[in-house]
């Protein structure tokens, strides 16, 4: 090939500054400059204090006719023609939601998608100098509601307002139930000039792996714009960042590259995360590829025999498997960051990735559909450098979604246009259909029949949107994602070769959201029965709490509002049932103070203990090759984006709650694990249909998880310590052996030792309530002083327990703080004289930064938490005078 030198010049210039906007229909004297760009309209009004902030108090209710007004915004572009350039775009990276866009008086754009990144040619129409740029952003609420009318029947849904449906935006901007309807409007995504003869349109790659390992095959293709005369240089460096390899190409040529013994990707915690940088290049403009090299598959394949405490063995199993590693997930599902995206920084991002999530073990996150795709930088390209996986839902959820020709256009750009955007992403394993379509869909009777296989007839029934799902989705996929596997919906449950057509949300083949604890539309079972509704992989379950207190104290202005039953409070409930659903949990499990501090931690505990109980109940379903009963489980929610009771980790101030520290401790790579159970037998002698000559015994069952790909040798050591006991009544230790890569079943205790048959053992909830205490603790077999792991085992309800401090305001606990190891840190040293629940560490002015709270602890031991000083604590200074704990029974008032 010849080599040809090219002349080609590209410029590219972002139009952030200069932006004036008003209210469409007011004079031209009410322009006003943009606080930030990009922008949305919520952000500019705030700024010039034309409304209140939505997030204090009850602001939100009369900020409601901003999404029902017209917004303009307007810049001026100057502009010097080159002739070296001849070619001139205007790319709008994303406009919120139906805008339309004029230069100079007339109109290049109608956009009506928030999804779409728009490209518009403006080479005939931008002139020498100044050139006019305004955008008319419509109400998309008025719009959407124009739009159902006039397809002459109303959408049926879930959460926010029917019309939403008819509509490409962000569907929890309409309301959910777990935050307000704000609906917001503008240039939310940054805007940007091109002038080029010639530049990079696509950059395609695609990796094929080889079932060895040992070898990749990479595919390579580049797109030119404007001149395509010119070639191409493709390059592809390692990642020590050293070229590997440099061709020269034509536009949409396909080049293939053969990597021997390619360093792979994977995981978190199972291997590092290299990265190979491919550029193509054409003069002065290059666009660059991150990549993994890495073999993905979804295992749906029959389970060959039970795990030992399941009666459940028909189905399929569900889990992703990794360069040949079966991969246990455990993550959190993900809202939209903000109400007001603009607002999201790289920082925010990061924090919200490496913190929150990989800082209590999450090794995935699920983009959930009724949100957004989220920031290609500061998102997946983090998620790519850290081995988060991603479960990536497309964008539609809970109702039923028209089909029409002007949706269906819209819809595969929309499609077509993210899939592309995301393919290369190593940390992307899974797309989705949608959120609960299937199972809204069975739910509300609509047309669904799995062995009517025409797409011709899904488009003539009430739910056409199965047309998307399973033909307009999967063909798009397939084109540009061919390496990542389709799930129709989340959930979807397969037929398999033992069952039958299964329920959209059914446990035994695909993903399941169990919502059978906590939905008022469900049984609202125990949390302590979430072991009785694992499924192949629980993508959804959750437990509301309060946000933090600080949180409430800063968005509830009104100290007379600062209580559990207030207006403001019953308002940021944002679901029907919900203070009824919280009261129900609380009252079963609690015995509850009436402050707002008192209620806040209740609520919070509560969290805490039903995370817990379901995170290590799924879990143990995963019983190595043939056994994974379970996948993985992902935990409804990570992060809020309003101060609302939610199901939250962290709340919408970055404020993590007590679950987050406890689903730390659930999600390590190793933990070890018990639940008590009941043994029933007749007295001898007596009659054998008798309910009366019953002797009861509390048995024991422990387990433990390794889920590093090392088999672990370790000591368990098992106490038992009385209700209000200062010393251990029992205490055994023993060698185990964990097997890498599974849950594994330990030890059985029956009875439970210091405990007696009894034909007056009283059960609860179906849990034997007794009055002792189980502590484990797993230490490093050559290591006493090494623990890999510990766990405290409570008789359940604990409403049944007397956990009360003593008159004499004597918690039982004795803190000690010390110097760290590190400058800047503190070691908070925690012992207990007697059996305490769910010890909190605070103080009230400020926020501290520790490596664990939401602690158990027994007589005998002493627990170290790490605080990171000057870090997170609002206004600095923060000594250790102002530490203080709490716990379930503590006196509050």
């Amino acid at each position: 090939m010849v080599l040809r030198h090219s002349p080609t010049t590209y410029y590219k210039r972002y139009l952030s500054d200069g932006w004036y906007f008003k209210q469409e229909d007011l004079p031209k004297s009410d322009y006003l400059p943009v606080s930030q760009f990009p922008t949305v309209i919520h952000l500019d009004l705030l700024h010039h204090h034309k409304i209140s902030d939505p997030t204090i108090d009850l602001n939100r209710e009369d900020c409601q006719w901003v999404g029902e007004k017209k917004w303009l915004y307007r810049t001026t572009i100057p502009f010097t023609k080159s002739s070296s350039r001849p070619h001139v775009d205007l790319v709008f990276e994303g406009l919120d939601t139906f805008a339309t866009v004029t230069l100079n008086g007339k109109t290049i754009l109608e956009a009506d998608n928030m999804f779409l990144e728009y490209r518009v040619s403006v080479t005939d129409l931008i002139a020498e100098g100044d050139n006019d740029l305004e955008i008319t952003f419509d109400s998309a609420f008025l719009r959407g509601r124009e739009l159902e009318e006039k397809q002459g029947f109303k959408n049926e849904f879930w959460n926010g307002d029917s019309s939403r449906l008819n509509v490409r935006k962000i569907g929890c901007h309409y309301g959910w139930d777990w935050g307000p309807r704000l609906m917001t409007a503008g240039p939310y995504k940054p805007v940007y000039i091109e002038e080029y003869e010639s530049r990079i349109e696509e950059l395609d790659t695609d990796v094929e792996v080889l079932p060895t390992l040992n070898s990749a095959i990479l595919t390579v293709s580049a797109t030119i714009a404007g001149n395509d005369k010119e070639d191409i240089i493709l390059r592809v460096l390692n990642p020590g960042k050293e070229e590997i390899v440099r061709y020269q190409v034509r536009s949409s040529q396909q080049q293939k590259i053969i990597l021997a013994n390619p360093k792979l990707w994977y995981p978190v915690n199972y291997g590092s995360q290299p990265l190979y940088t491919i550029t193509a290049s054409i003069g002065n403009h290059c666009i660059t590829r991150k990549i993994g090299i890495r073999l993905l598959e979804v295992v749906q394949q029959p389970l060959q025999l039970a795990t030992p405490q399941s009666t459940r063995s028909a189905g399929l199993t569900f889990f992703f498997r990794i360069n040949h590693i079966p991969i246990y997930c455990q993550g959190t599902d993900w809202i939209p960051p903000d109400t007001f995206l603009p607002r999201m920084t790289p920082r925010r991002y990061r924090e919200a990735l490496l913190d929150h999530a990989l800082g209590s073990n999450q090794n995935m996150i699920r983009v959930w559909g009724g949100g957004q795709f989220e920031s290609q930088d500061d998102f997946y390209t983090v998620c790519d450098e850290e081995g988060i996986l991603v479960w990536q839902d497309l964008m539609f959820g809970c109702g039923a979604y028209p089909v029409n020709e002007k949706l269906l256009a819209s819809i595969t750009k929309e499609v077509t246009q993210n899939v592309t955007r995301l393919q290369h992403h190593p940390s992307v394993v899974l797309w989705a259909g949608n959120n609960e379509d299937y199972m809204f869909a069975e739910i509300h009777h609509l047309t669904y029949e799995p062995s009517d296989t025409s797409p011709t007839s899904w488009l003539k029934t009430n739910w056409p949107a199965r047309y998307y799902y399973e033909q307009l989705f999967p063909s798009i996929i397939s084109s540009h994602s061919p390496r990542t596997p389709y799930l129709p919906s989340s959930p979807f449950s397969p037929p398999s070769h033992d069952l039958p057509h299964r329920l959209a949300n059914d446990t035994l083949t695909g993903d399941t959201h169990a919502w059978r604890v906590w939905m008022a539309d469900q049984p609202r079972l125990p949390y302590q029965k979430y072991g009785s509704i694992s499924g192949r992989f629980v993508s959804e379950f959750g437990m509301k709490s309060y946000p933090c207190l600080r949180t409430l104290q800063a968005h509830i202005t009104d100290p007379a509002q600062r209580h559990p039953a207030s207006r403001v409070l019953d308002a940021w409930h944002m679901a029907p049932e919900d203070q009824r659903t919280l009261a129900l949990y609380l009252n079963e499990n609690f015995r509850l103070g009436t402050s707002l501090e008192a209620y806040v931690y209740a609520t919070q505990l509560l969290q805490a203990e039903a995370m817990d109980f379901a995170v290590r109940a799924f879990r143990r379903n995963w019983g190595g090759s043939g056994k994974e009963e379970c996948g993985g489980s992902l935990i409804w929610q990570l992060n809020d984006c309003f101060p609302a009771v939610s199901w939250s980790l962290v709340d919408a101030s970055s404020r993590k709650k007590l679950a987050w520290y406890t689903i730390k401790r659930a999600y390590s790579p190793i933990t070890i694990n018990a639940s008590r159970f009941v043994h029933t037998t007749h007295t001898p002698g007596s009659n054998a249909h008798s309910d009366v000559d019953i002797v009861r015994s509390v048995g024991l069952q422990i387990w433990a998880s390794n889920l590093t790909i090392k088999p672990i040798s370790a000591i368990l050591c098992v106490r038992v310590y009385e209700i209000g006991g200062s010393a251990a009544l029992y205490e055994e230790k023993m060698q185990v052996l964990l097997d890498p890569n599974r849950s594994q079943e330990l030890k059985t205790y029956l009875p439970l030792p210091c405990t007696k048959a009894s034909k007056q053992l009283s059960i609860v909830n179906g849990v034997p309530l007794t009055q002792t205490v189980v502590a484990l603790t797993l230490y490093a077999a050559d290591s006493c002083s090494t623990t890999l792991a510990r766990f405290i085992e409570w008789p359940q309800p604990l409403r049944h327990l007397d956990l009360s401090s003593k008159p004499d305001n004597d918690d039982g606990i004795s803190m000690r703080i010390t110097a760290g190891d590190v400058k800047g840190q503190r070691l908070i040293k925690l012992q207990a004289y007697k059996p305490i629940k769910g010890v909190e560490i605070y103080a009230k002015e400020y926020d501290l930064v520790l490596d664990d709270n939401c602690i158990d602890l027994v007589p005998g031991e002493e627990v170290c938490i790490v605080w990171t000083v000057g870090k997170g604590d609002g206004m600095g200074g923060v000594s250790d005078e102002n530490v203080l704990v709490r716990h379930l029974g503590s006196r509050w008032e």
